[in-house]
């Protein structure tokens, strides 16, 4: 079969997806993400520059794709599993799409490299970056930007502070350039290249990790913030197997509270935070039921008002035609107030099914069927504006981004990370820490506070620079409170976004014209060469 591995094609592509995906929280190893590239990049160059090389390359890069995604993105099976045997189908959809990312980064590589005869060091991140981008750039919600490259170096939040000039995808580019010239200094050694030449490149390297890395630790040293707020997140700890059931769910949330609130002395704190979607209910439309009024009663007692998540809509509910959203609500002692924020990137298939329209999944109102909000409306507390992101749009640059545009001095992530996992350590899934690790990158790119608020945990606090602090354990019921620092500036990549992402997938595209061009080319010459 053409696709399926032969031998000699699946140990030195496994070798690179191994310690790629060795590079993620909760590991938070700074080796593999600068090596782990190197041999899947030497392997396809030493594939033939035919179109039989450029099948291997494209074969490799499956196996490659298969245990990189497949170690990174298994809790997906994990996650599900416990409320559907679909989660298997689920899984392999996603993971074949991934593998199919994987190999259209080969196919591209392979081009680069042979056919265009570009430099290793540089097509390596042009086509890895380019991948990337198309990965987070896929139509509907079959977008996936969850954990690129760069995000594997949050858990050393000075390393990546160039994240504020060129975003998380600048950070990819640089490590990949990294895996490239590294790449290009084995070929350099094998091949016997002149002493001056091997000198240069290592000399190269050394000035491309070392130059970014001290231009962040730098940055960080002398960042200048300020403290805008003292905020609350509480952490309820329900189960995602009890939300489920809304009238339990609600119930063991307002019991969770009313253990937890009263640790929060009144006038001590600007704002409270609670989880996304905290009660399964519509507050707008509910405002008076014995399900919200128990909050306003608690914004009453601590005197400050507090974000809860909920469910928008939009039509009549009264009726049966209205559209779901899920919602972000700031409520009061009054009462609901008039800020809501409907999420605007939703979860492949569990919120929103592609290409399908929304009318199909009526029937099952609380799957696959959302609303896709619009706007960016920001909720202000005693004059500090706050941007919220709901759950998975942690995962999209572009999203805090645009909440930093429009005037967000505060970044709050609310989320219901209770999908990922359970409380025994079997159960629990590496999502529960890759999903913060997001925020970090986020608080970085536009050097402002992030405020998380996690239904199971982690809930915690990342200042400018992207330190992480005040974390609450996994599945325990909580509340922390902590002094939110921001800036005044407005990054370069708040500005101008992301340039080198959108360029790589240029540039991929420019390489790939020249390959097509260049075949012809070889083609006319050797009318007897046959070129797929």
């Amino acid at each position: 079969m053409l696709l399926w591995p032969r031998k000699g094609e699946r140990l030195i592509p496994a070798v690179s997806g191994l310690l790629l995906a060795l590079s993620f929280p909760p590991l938070h190893i700074l080796i593999p993400p600068f090596v782990g590239l190197v041999p899947l990049a030497l392997w396809i160059k030493g594939c033939l520059p035919d179109h039989q090389g450029r099948q291997a390359a494209v074969r490799g890069s499956i196996v490659f794709g298969a245990i990189y995604f497949g170690i990174v993105f298994y809790w997906i099976l994990i996650a599900l599993i416990w409320f559907t045997p679909l989660a298997v189908l689920a899984f392999l959809s996603a993971l074949l799409a991934l593998i199919g990312i994987a190999a259209l980064f080969g196919w591209t590589f392979h081009r680069a490299v042979h056919t265009v005869r570009a430099p290793l060091w540089l097509a390596l991140p042009i086509a890895w970056t380019a991948a990337e981008w198309t990965r987070a750039h896929l139509p509907s919600t079959v977008a996936f930007p969850w954990l690129g490259l760069g995000t594997s170096l949050t858990g050393f939040p000075e390393l990546v502070g160039i994240a504020e000039l060129v975003g998380n995808r600048g950070v990819t580019f640089w490590l990949a350039l990294v895996n490239g010239l590294l790449a290009s200094l084995v070929l350099s050694f094998v091949e016997g290249a002149s002493l001056r030449r091997y000198l240069g490149l290592v000399a190269t390297i050394v000035l491309v990790v070392l130059g970014p890395m001290q231009w962040g630790i730098w940055r960080a040293a002398t960042l200048e913030t300020r403290e805008i707020s003292t905020v609350a997140v509480v952490q309820p700890n329900v189960p995602e197997h009890i939300k489920l059931d809304t009238r339990v769910g609600i119930d063991s949330t307002l019991v969770s509270l009313q253990r937890e609130m009263p640790r929060i002395n009144p006038s001590s704190v600007d704002f409270v935070v609670m989880p996304e979607v905290t009660l399964s209910i519509f507050p707008t439309w509910d405002m008076h039921s014995e399900w919200v009024y128990p909050i306003s009663e608690w914004a009453r007692y601590v005197r400050a008002p507090i974000l809860m998540g909920g469910l928008g809509y939009e039509g009549d509910p009264t009726s049966g035609d209205y559209t779901i959203f899920n919602s972000a609500f700031l409520i009061d002692g009054e009462g609901v107030t008039d800020y809501q924020y409907d999420k605007r990137y939703l979860v492949p298939f569990v919120e929103r099914v592609p290409f399908l329209p929304v009318e199909w999944f009526d029937a099952f109102r609380y799957f696959g069927g959302f609303g896709v909000g619009e706007g960016w409306p920001l909720a202000e507390v005693d004059g500090t504006k706050y941007g919220v992101l709901i759950c998975y749009e942690s995962s999209y640059p572009e999203a805090s981004r645009r909440f930093r545009q429009e005037g967000a001095e505060v970044l709050v992530n609310i989320t219901n990370d209770a999908w990922y996992g359970r409380e025994p350590l079997y159960a629990r899934t590496t999502a529960l820490w890759q999903h913060p690790a997001h925020m970090v990158m986020r608080a970085i790119e536009n050097r402002t506070g992030v405020v998380r608020a996690a239904n199971t945990g982690i809930s915690l606090f990342i200042d400018p620079r992207g330190h992480v602090y005040n974390e609450t354990e996994l599945f325990t019921s909580d509340v922390h409170i902590g002094i939110v620092e921001t800036t005044d500036i407005q990054t370069f990549y708040t500005l101008y976004g992301d340039l080198v992402g959108g360029g790589s997938a240029v540039a991929a595209l420019i390489l790939l014209l020249g390959s097509f061009h260049l075949a012809r080319q070889s083609q006319s010459l050797d009318p007897s060469s046959h070129e797929v």
